[in-house]
């Protein structure tokens, strides 16, 4: 994936520097272009590739994280990033003792294009090194009873049952952003980004597993309790559970995008 990006980045640089760089030759001398219709003293008629760089710390709901942009023609930024964020629980159900973790951590990279030449972008980007997820274990007490799929089953009191689920994402995804403020303002340093979109993940993976006994309630517990490892009715009750909340997981497929954040600029070189 990445050697399929890499070309495509030089390609589109390519063709905005030669766009921007011709687009400054056939423009009129400079007392005559100020007195076109909306022509703005604060977007200059050409920037050099790479002469100013950006950088904003940002807040949303991909956690907290930093942006680095810069200045690749008059309407065009590159930026990439990154954002973190970490939250942990514990909850009781059905009589289980449940851990939950949540982990959310990500790189992108986009190309911000100013169409009317103000603050209003529109950003195509990829999310890659997704390390979104999400983990969780419970502990059955011995005695305690859970329900899969519809049936029943005690934690044994020799050997309780132990859970372990977790939620992953696919390390690459495509998506598409709007926003308004100009990391690299074209007159002055300071800005204050505010960006909304989404990035697609597609099916969201979903494993639970169990080990310990577990004991049929219709049964005397001498008899009624084996290891779920061994138990087949228990797998295919565990599989059928699985299946239908990796089904209901599909909503995730979009994940959102929503930040705000305050940035800075400066020039390199002369």
């Amino acid at each position: 994936m990445k050697a399929q990006i890499l070309p495509l980045v030089i390609f589109v640089f390519a063709m905005l520097t030669f766009i921007d760089r011709g687009t400054a030759q056939s423009m009129p001398g400079s007392n005559s272009f100020a007195k076109l219709p909306g022509y703005s003293p604060a977007m200059p008629r050409s920037v050099r590739p790479f002469s100013r760089i950006g950088i904003a710390s940002h807040a949303g709901l991909g956690g907290i994280g930093v942006d680095v942009a810069t200045a690749v023609a008059r309407k065009f930024n590159l930026r990439a990033g990154s954002e973190f964020f970490r939250y942990s629980t514990t909850s009781v159900d059905q009589g289980a003792d449940i851990a939950i973790s949540l982990r959310m951590q990500s790189g992108h990279a986009s190309l911000d294009w100013f169409p009317f030449g103000g603050s209003f972008r529109l950003s195509p980007l990829i999310v890659f090194t997704n390390n979104n997820r999400v983990r969780a274990t419970a502990l059955v007490p011995p005695g305690s009873t859970i329900t899969l799929n519809g049936q029943d089953y005690i934690s044994s009191t020799t050997d309780p049952l132990h859970g372990a689920g977790s939620i992953d994402f696919r390390k690459t995804s495509p998506g598409f952003t709007v926003g308004a403020g100009n990391i690299i303002p074209r007159s002055g340093h300071f800005s204050f980004p505010v960006e909304a979109g989404f990035y697609y993940v597609g099916q969201p993976d979903l494993k639970v597993t169990f080990t310990g006994s577990a004991c049929d309630p219709t049964q005397p517990a001498a008899v009624g309790c084996e290891s779920v490892n061994d138990d087949g009715g228990f797998q295919q009750s565990l599989a059928a559970f699985t299946a239908r909340n990796k089904h209901n997981l599909s909503y995730a497929s979009f994940f959102p995008v929503f930040s705000f954040g305050f940035g800075y600029s400066f020039k390199l070189g002369k």
